[in-house]
């Protein structure tokens, strides 16, 4: 919730002065809440797999969010432009992990937070 309601006071300042007056750990903010939102909070009520989330499943996804915005602010504290930050493959399997059947998400998930620590730490 802190996120995005951070993410509605940066918007502010983007909407004046555009997203690259932004420092970049702002940008690694705005990006992840973009994810939460588009990744995490919409739902596809057509789709046989997104129509229904089970509790276990709406918690790794959601930790697997959060596990991203600290690996790249990371990354950024240690220098790398937001820009390669936002490239990462990484970011693709993130915003199809709510498609992923419940009985094959817990060894998909492990494999992208695996992925996420790694991008991030090479961007």
């Amino acid at each position: 919730m802190s996120l995005l309601q951070k993410e509605s006071e940066l918007q502010e300042i983007v909407q004046l002065v555009g997203p690259d007056a932004l420092p970049e750990t702002d940008q690694a903010t705005l990006e992840t809440t973009r994810m939460l939102r588009e990744d995490f909070l919409q739902q596809n009520a057509f789709d046989d797999v997104d129509t229904y989330c089970a509790p276990d499943k709406q918690y790794k996804m959601l930790k697997t969010i959060l596990l991203f915005y600290k690996e790249s602010l990371a990354a950024v504290n240690r220098g790398a432009p937001i820009a390669n930050i936002v490239a990462l493959p990484v970011k693709e399997e993130i915003g199809k992990m709510k498609y992923i059947p419940q009985d094959e998400f817990d060894a998909k998930i492990a494999e992208i937070q695996s992925a996420i620590t790694k991008q991030c730490s090479e961007a």
